[in-house]
């Protein structure tokens, strides 16, 4: 197992570090561009942030690369670890690069609030509300990008979990078509669940439930991983 948690740093560690600068993104963000819009900083960290979650998932999702190749799955397959041992040590090290992005956003904004107190800019906003429940997203998106890579490789893979995702929106588009005439009360039902004590008690729920997806993707890439080796190209 040592072996292998040598490898993915060897071979991503660049990529792991990176979680880092992501993470910096929203201060980044006032920093080049306080001058051309100095009234709207909030909007600024918040547009950083957003690039920051954008840039940290395609890092994660580039660290599957280079794995997809038949003659290391038999390789890995053989070796005492065996492949569940090496999926398990790529999850843990996805799921460790989400951790660091998000303790260096916490880090970097907590000090440029700290900074902007002691210049008196008491307008200055606290982004960790949206920036937890984004790293949950993070996770659920990594527990569907995982399995597609291993089933299927990182070209086909990206190109049928595309195909899903159109799918799905265009039966979601088609469902509220048909619901337009209980809209008023679907809307009432969505702002009910969303405020008040029934908000935390559905986001504390969400935020169970993902880390236990993310479980369950590895469960799903174990048994799928064999039937992806037998179908790369190389």
């Amino acid at each position: 197992m040592t072996g292998l948690v040598y490898k993915e740093w060897k071979q991503n560690r660049w990529y792991i570090l990176s979680m880092i600068l992501c993470g910096f993104a929203p201060v980044l963000a006032v920093l080049l561009f306080r001058n051309e819009i100095p009234h709207h900083l909030n909007e600024l960290r918040t547009g950083g942030m957003i690039a920051g979650f954008l840039a940290a998932g395609a890092l994660q999702i580039m660290v599957l690369r280079g794995d997809d190749r038949r003659l290391w799955g038999y390789w890995i397959t053989a070796s005492p670890d065996g492949y569940k041992g090496f999926l398990r040590v790529k999850y843990e090290m996805i799921y460790g690069m989400i951790l660091l992005f998000l303790l260096s956003m916490q880090t970097a904004d907590g000090l440029y609030c700290a900074a902007a107190a002691d210049l008196g800019m008491t307008d200055t906003a606290d982004i960790s509300g949206i920036a937890v429940p984004l790293i949950f997203v993070q996770i659920l998106l990594r527990s569907v990008d995982i399995p597609f890579t291993y089933r299927f490789g990182s070209k086909t893979g990206s190109i049928i979990k595309m195909i899903c995702m159109v799918a799905i929106a265009i039966l979601l588009s088609v469902t509220l078509i048909f619901l337009m005439d209980d809209w008023d009360s679907a809307a009432a039902l969505a702002k009910k669940l969303f405020t008040g004590y029934s908000s935390s008690l559905l986001l504390a729920g969400l935020f169970a439930a993902i880390p236990a997806v993310y479980c369950l993707s590895y469960r799903m890439t174990c048994r799928l991983y064999l039937k992806g080796v037998e179908q790369y190209d190389k």
